[in-house]
């Protein structure tokens, strides 16, 4: 399942943290819109998302040229379920002093990689959120 799926399905726990998510597309601000507000991945199947309007909960930054992604060491292209992407997907959590706590680099071996990885980002929000 997509990844903002998996967070989503955590949205309780994340708020009950009290912090905030963000996602940084290397996307214009069109695309970057369209992947907020619609459900165009998940909406065709029979999952817990089909009827979903949106998969993100989180806010999301369009950053065309991958100065963001740059910044964080992800702009290069990489193997994702037998195909290429521009930008290696990562996790990030950045505690309350701005400090970058927790870095995450999904491998995408299975389908149901997210799974774990969110969690893991979940033990890491709530160290940070201490």
């Amino acid at each position: 399942m997509h990844e903002q799926a998996q967070l989503r399905l955590k949205k309780d726990e994340v708020e009950k943290l009290g912090v905030e998510a963000f996602v940084v597309l290397a996307l214009d601000r069109y695309r970057t819109k369209v992947f907020k507000e619609e459900n165009l991945l998940l909406s065709k199947g029979k999952g817990p998302f089909a009827k979903e309007k949106s998969l993100v909960f989180a806010t999301a930054l369009s950053d065309p040229a991958g100065h963001a992604s740059a910044l964080y060491g992800v702009s290069r292209k990489c193997v994702r379920w037998g195909s290429w992407v521009e930008n290696h997907p990562c996790w990030f959590v950045i505690d309350r002093k701005g400090t970058l706590s927790y870095a995450a680099h999904p491998t995408f071996a299975t389908p149901t990689s997210y799974v774990t990885d969110i969690d893991r980002v979940l033990e890491a929000l709530t160290k940070a959120a201490r």
